[in-house]
């Protein structure tokens, strides 16, 4: 329970990239010194009725469709997952932090999807159609043991129902791939059907972490510095990008922890506490008890998530939007379904993650925003507002909680700040330089079948809708997004 929100059960390994197996977590800066936070200071700044909780949902929304708040909770369980730590033990030091397990790739390679693949997880696999992933067979849930488990890579990723239809939405996005879109091209070469259609499932889906998702999400000051840079890498020479994030003396990559316990938690404060699942049921809770399901369990059929609710799908229908990107946390996550602790400040996500980067020993956002800007990164010299902090945070705050109120102070809360951009840009960037990625291959674009530019530009102009230069700088433009996989699945076949 030590690392999670809710109940988590066991995880398999990763698959697929030259970093999979247990990998360790570190600090990105080891030199700095981390902030203390008591937990006194946690439960004021965080807790339940704390400055950080959002009781009535008064925050405005954001320009990001709400469907991206659960692709981000399916991005993070692919490529991080802490066992070991726990809440309130002493800081650790960078050595510390060095030796803690990491139980998924630092890598966008969908370990959480395919597992050790269809040897290795004979599980996850349809056991009557060979190279697929299993199915429900009523065709709206994952594949499910008789006691109502998953049968998928990352058991997380059945913690609550829109998360698990995202799941279950990547592995229609799979098979769809495996049954019409693979074929052998050069005959001369051995060819593995399986192989290629997860290869092109990845490919795809780092396009989408890339030049859709992080598009949406980030500052776009830093956005075009940090992915123009990342697109002049050349093969056989030492990248550009990322500016500090680089494999260990081993080769491999950890996963940093300013990334993984501060600047990828955004995510939490785009979180509703009720969404639309489809047109009969236009608000569930993450948790709702009035369906029998709390998570890790059989699907209700009425919960089928429509995603045209949660993304820009149809155009006749406006899709639910993120909350703003702010200090505030949604009330249904500020009182999670902890398991296992009376304690009312555990089921606070915002106090939780406080304490965990006490743990984690994670410098100040003014320390980080110095040496973002000393790389280079497009961070403003400005003396941010935080607040009505407690005073030993004065000056010296959590990182978590700097990252949210910059966003809110520079960009009005529809994009994440600066600083929190520049560490999402530099981690994600070395993931896609420094393992398997489409940016390996020449001219790799998105099948034309999949893009909805395919009914908007000539074929003979098809390509030039995906030239790299003219996608990182025109803001609003997405010639492929989680929409045209929806979309795609959905279509006839």
């Amino acid at each position: 329970m030590s690392g999670c929100p809710v109940q988590h059960h066991g995880m398999t390994k990763a698959r697929g990239c030259g970093h999979t197996a247990v990998s360790s977590f570190s600090k990105l800066f080891p030199d700095l010194p981390g902030v203390v936070v008591s937990e006194a200071d946690a439960a004021i700044l965080g807790g339940p009725g704390g400055l950080m909780h959002d009781f009535d949902g008064t925050s405005n929304d954001c320009d990001i469709p709400a469907g991206y708040i659960f692709f981000a909770q399916f991005v993070d369980h692919d490529i991080t997952l802490d066992t070991t730590s726990g809440l309130r033990e002493d800081p650790k030091s960078p050595g510390e932090i060095s030796e803690l397990p990491n139980i998924r790739s630092a890598s966008l390679d969908l370990d959480c999807v395919y597992g050790f693949g269809p040897e290795g997880s004979p599980h996850i696999y349809d056991g009557v159609r060979p190279g697929r992933l299993a199915i429900n067979p009523n065709g709206y849930d994952l594949a499910r043991s008789p006691s109502g488990t998953a049968l998928i890579g990352d058991p997380r990723n059945d913690e609550n129902i829109f998360v698990s239809q995202m799941q279950l939405l990547f592995h229609r996005f799979h098979n769809k791939i495996y049954n019409e879109r693979v074929y052998q091209e050069n005959k001369s070469e051995s060819f593995n059907r399986f192989e290629e259609a997860q290869k092109q499932t990845r490919y795809h889906y780092q396009w989408l972490v890339l030049f859709d998702f992080l598009k949406r999400l980030c500052d776009p000051e830093v956005y075009k510095f940090a992915a123009n840079l990342l697109l002049s890498n050349q093969p056989n020479q030492a990248p550009k990008y990322p500016l500090c994030y680089r494999p260990d003396d081993h080769g491999k990559l950890s996963m940093p922890v300013e990334f993984s316990v501060a600047a990828y938690r955004v995510g939490h404060t785009l979180v509703r506490s009720t969404y639309a699942a489809n047109g009969n049921n236009l608000d569930i809770e993450l948790f709702d008890e009035r369906f029998g399901t709390l998570g890790f369990s059989a699907f209700p059929e009425e919960l089928e998530v429509d995603w045209r609710y949660l993304l820009e799908v149809d155009d006749c229908i406006h899709p639910r939007m993120s909350k703003a990107v702010d200090p505030l946390l949604a009330d249904e996550i500020q009182n999670l379904p902890v398991v296992g602790s009376n304690n009312p400040n555990n089921r606070a996500l915002a106090f939780r993650n406080l304490l965990r980067g006490n743990v984690m020993s994670l410098p100040s956002g003014q320390a980080v925003a110095d040496k973002l800007r000393g790389l280079g990164y497009p961070i403003p010299h400005n003396d941010l507002q935080l607040g009505d902090l407690p005073s030993a945070l004065q000056g010296n705050t959590p990182l978590f909680y700097y990252i949210l109120q910059e966003s809110k102070i520079n960009n009005a809360g529809q994009r994440l700040g600066p600083v929190g951009s520049a560490i999402l840009m530099e981690v994600f960037g070395g993931m896609l330089t420094h393992c398997d990625s489409f940016l390996k291959e020449d001219n790799w674009n998105p099948d034309p079948c999949l893009s909805r530019e395919k009914s908007r530009l000539a074929p003979d102009k098809y390509k030039e809708g995906f030239l790299r230069k003219p996608l990182v700088e025109r803001e609003n433009y997405y010639p492929f997004d989680l929409a045209d996989v929806v979309r795609f699945v959905q279509s006839d076949s």
